[in-house]
């Protein structure tokens, strides 16, 4: 339809796409009046069409007064002008300065710009000069880059006027300066790129790490909270456990019927599991008793070798890489044995199809860095790394993240009470040491352990000698808060032949010891009290009484606190729940120690 589209293209308003094109120009009569501009034109130089249209150029674009001679766009640009209108041929320049002035609410201060120039002519019919399209693009931050790589001012070219020739040259030199500038521009953008992409994968790195940070914090605390839970539901079920171990034991060296007393054996052992389980909910918690020695892992690990190859079976090899020069640590020979058990135990599970399981030592360094990436707990420094690893099913992120928890456990009901690892992480954690987990489904699973490495010979053990007797006559001063414990210990103490004296607390047994008639021989106190700790007890008694032996009981301790109170005077500790047997051990091991 040629008619309609001639109907169309009339009423085209070809100055509105000239205004709107994304390019710079101008558009000048031969008097060099500004006619038109695009709006692309206006917003590069600051103007408004109102403001430039009507006059002339050098009116509205003066010379900036402050510039040397030499670079003053007007003389450029009139030359190429000049040029245009006397040969009516298109003029191309080198890139040129022509500073900008800003308006007058912005101060009116001239600004630096850098200019690729083209004056182009626009004939008439007759070959006569209409119009001149003034066209730029505005290279001010290409200049000055290139400056910065020392070679910018190869751009820029001189006023003055030039013949044909010599532009001619100017521009081919202009062009190939252009080539080469911009192929060493692509290099440094590439290089800022390739600077950019490694300080962004340097600052994911570093979110990651601190996403991981925040999360091991609240794992931290989580177990933590837990801990302190657990510690005290043990505390007052060891009480309870003192009562049900102590009067059964009681009845069952009373009982002569075998039917009576099989079922007081079957109670026996119920309380002794649960025994058990406090024990492990008190190492979790870290308020276990420890026997802290210089140990040599080496040697713990060499004596439980063959329970180990009896516990994990014939179908799984046990490995050993062991260092020969491993440093010593500070810990419970008896802990560390439970520990190797229970990964054992563990790891056997992980490989019911047969197996290896390995057992490493090495002496390693904790740098700042390694203790940044695992937790605030973490202290640079030296360590021993026992390593237990194995060739089993592996683990998911979400068994991971709740593996050290108490009751938490992958295994059947009625095959494991989930506190084996959770004893193990708190034994650790109460060493001073760290473990980590290392797992992956169909991958097997690795345990580190670091505990700190300690510049002190290894122990000596002493071989325990058997109290040969454990009745006595002598007057002991029991202090617990805990009345169903004292009326068991009453009981116990009463039929060894000991004169027993009672004290619900601090206080009390102070009053006791004040109005004595006689020698008391022995005071048993439990460290956690009301009012006052056993510990202040023990002390504010022994300064009374200095010949007095000290014994402490207690179901739920730090570990600070009883440290303290046995260095204050050799005192002898009991932990709950205990029998009555033990009970009566302790108390003459206690009575016949020297003062």
């Amino acid at each position: 339809m040629p008619g309609s589209n001639a109907a169309t293209a009339s009423r085209l308003d070809f100055r509105k796409l000239f205004e709107s094109s994304p390019g710079l120009y101008l558009v000048l009569d031969p008097e060099l009046t500004i006619v038109g501009a695009s709006d692309a034109y206006l917003r590069a130089t600051m103007t408004e069409r109102e403001a430039i249209v009507g006059h002339n150029l050098y009116e509205i674009f003066p010379d900036n007064p402050d510039s040397s001679e030499h670079v003053r766009g007007s003389g450029n640009l009139s030359a190429s002008l000049q040029h245009v209108l006397r040969d009516h041929v298109p003029d191309v320049r080198p890139v040129q300065r022509y500073d900008i002035r800003l308006p007058a609410d912005q101060g009116g201060a001239f600004v630096t710009r850098y200019w690729s120039p083209a004056n182009l002519p626009i004939l008439g019919p007759e070959g006569e000069l209409l119009w001149i399209l003034h066209c730029v693009e505005d290279v001010t931050g290409f200049v000055r880059v290139m400056r910065e790589q020392g070679c910018g001012d190869a751009l820029v070219g001189e006023g003055g006027a030039h013949d044909p020739a010599e532009l001619q040259r100017d521009a081919e030199r202009a062009n190939t300066t252009l080539a080469r500038l911009a192929r060493g521009l692509e290099q440094c953008v590439a290089e800022r790129t390739a600077e950019l992409a490694a300080a962004n994968q340097k600052l994911e790195i570093e979110l990651a790490d601190r996403a991981m940070l925040e999360q091991q914090f609240r794992q931290a605390q989580k177990m933590e909270a837990v801990g302190r839970l657990a510690g005290g539901v043990a505390h007052d079920f060891n009480n309870l456990l003192t009562v049900i171990q102590g009067y059964g034991d009681l009845l069952l060296a009373a009982e002569a019927d075998p039917r009576k007393r099989a079922r007081l054996e079957q109670m026996a052992k119920a309380a002794g599991r649960a025994v058990a389980l406090t024990r492990q909910l008190l190492a979790f918690s870290r308020q276990q008793v420890l026997d802290l020695r210089v140990l040599d892992l080496n040697a713990g690990i060499a004596d439980v070798s063959s329970m180990l190859r009896r516990l994990i079976g014939e179908d799984i090899e046990l490995a050993t890489v062991l260092a020969p020069d491993l440093g010593h640590v500070k810990a419970d020979a008896g802990q560390i044995e439970q520990v190797l058990m229970n990964l054992a135990v563990n790891a056997r599970d992980a490989m019911p199809d047969g197996g290896q399981l390995t057992i490493e030592t090495a002496n390693v360094v904790l740098d700042q860095g390694y203790a940044g990436r695992h937790g605030a707990a973490v202290r640079p420094g030296p360590y021993v790394m026992l390593a237990v690893s194995d060739t089993g099913i592996g683990m998911d992120a979400a068994t991971k993240e709740k593996i050290f928890e108490p009751f938490f456990t992958t295994k059947e009901k009625g095959k494991g009470t989930g506190l084996g690892l959770a004893m193990v992480y708190g034994f650790i954690k109460q060493c001073g040491g760290n473990i980590w987990l290392y797992s992956e489904p169909g991958s097997g699973t690795c345990f580190k352990i670091y505990l700190p490495r300690v510049d002190a010979a290894v122990a000596e053990t002493a071989a325990a000698s058997p109290a040969e007797r454990v009745s006595g006559t002598e007057t002991v001063l029991l202090v617990e808060d805990e009345e169903n414990v004292r009326e068991f210990a009453r009981e116990a103490l009463s039929e060894s032949g000991y004169r027993l004296l009672e004290a619900g607390d601090g206080a009390q047994a102070l009053a006791l010891l004040a109005a004595a008639p006689g020698p008391i021989h022995l005071v048993i106190t439990d460290l956690v009290l009301p009012g006052m700790s056993g510990r202040e007890l023990a002390e504010r008694a022994r300064a009374a009484h200095p010949a007095m032996r000290l014994m402490f009981i207690s179901g739920y301790t730090d570990d600070a606190a009883l440290r303290r109170g046995i260095a204050g005077g050799g005192a002898l500790f009991l932990q709950k729940p205990f029998r009555a047997p033990d009970l009566l051990a302790k108390i003459r091991q206690a009575l016949d120690a020297p003062v």
